[in-house]
């Protein structure tokens, strides 16, 4: 079987910590690494420090960014005009305006563009699901996302990496996933790192016809990543690091019904893994809309974050 060909721009943590090790599993991909700020390594497939020469010389069916979040739309903008199928991690793009010029050259060019929000791709949500009896049994839902600060106020706001930019995307999809974008209001309550004036955290609220949500998400605190979800006789506990599974764990759902509780395992599955799965039967088909109607759903509720 011939192995599609990947090229990565940027050699990003997220990429060495969690993309590489999905890419040598599944040995469905040859992967190579454009890294101006890595000296050109064999071992560790650091082929080119320009992305202009990686395009030429390697010739990629899928370009993979993984840049910080302020290069994402030059770079995308520049290699879809020149005709390759793109991959991005979120945010995609800081605004809505920028995503919309984006998927306007894919739907032209006739290419895949996908943003890389992973964690929905992990097996437990199915798991969930079926748990609660479908989605749409779910009255409530919270998301915890909380990390503590890695980089300082100033790198974050030359960056656009503050933690609205950063984490707004999870936020997205799960009223989009969850609550199928019926949500009747969202508000937000932020608060700022005061030299800076970047977001260090955020509250968010919304409602829809038949479900709540509400998420915190916050830069400064100890880690933690949960969604939990609520239904009319059960809470349902997903497991912790829920936003980035980790694809060589066994997991843990817990319940919670009639004052008992219940612990579920789930045995480890690599999200991103799953998701390269999916992105080259769509390339295989040729059929992208769902990836380009996903990216215009979550930039659309981003914005309206944005706006609160």
């Amino acid at each position: 079987m011939s192995k599609t060909k990947l090229l990565i721009i940027g050699y990003s943590s997220f990429v060495r910590r969690r993309v590489e090790p999905s890419l040598k599993k599944n040995k469905l991909f040859d992967y190579c690494i454009s890294s101006k700020s890595n000296k050109i390594n064999i071992n560790k497939k650091i082929l080119f420090n320009n992305y202009e020469d990686a395009l030429n010389f390697f010739l990629p069916e899928i370009v993979y960014i993984s840049t910080v979040n302020s290069l994402h739309y030059n770079y995308a903008k520049k290699i879809l005009e020149k005709g390759f199928n793109v991959i991005i991690d979120k945010p995609a793009t800081l605004n809505i305006k920028a995503t919309k010029k984006l998927l306007k050259i894919a739907k032209r060019k006739k290419l895949l563009f996908a943003e890389a929000t992973l964690f929905n791709y992990h097996k437990v949500f199915d798991i969930i699901k079926k748990i609660c009896n479908g989605f749409d049994k779910v009255e409530h839902i919270q998301s915890n996302l909380n990390h503590p600060l890695v980089r300082s106020p100033k790198e974050i706001k030359k960056i656009n990496g503050d933690c609205e930019f950063d984490m707004s995307p999870y936020a997205a999809a799960i009223i989009r996933l969850f609550t199928k974008n019926d949500f009747t209001n969202l508000n937000v309550n932020r608060n700022y790192f005061i030299k800076s004036k970047t977001v260090k955290s955020f509250y968010i609220t919304a409602n829809s016809k038949t479900c709540n949500y509400f998420g915190n998400f916050s830069f400064q605190r100890e880690y933690n990543q949960q969604v939990i979800f609520y239904t009319k006789n059960k809470i349902i506990y997903s497991p912790q690091r829920m936003f980035a599974p980790p694809y060589d764990k066994n997991l843990e759902i817990t319940v919670k019904s009639k004052n008992k509780i219940k612990k579920i395992k789930v045995k480890k599955d690599d999200c991103i893994n799953n998701f390269f799965k999916l992105i080259l039967i769509s390339l295989k088909n040729k059929k992208y809309n769902f990836w380009l109607n996903t990216m215009l759903q979550d930039a659309k509720i981003r914005d309206i974050i944005k706006k609160n």
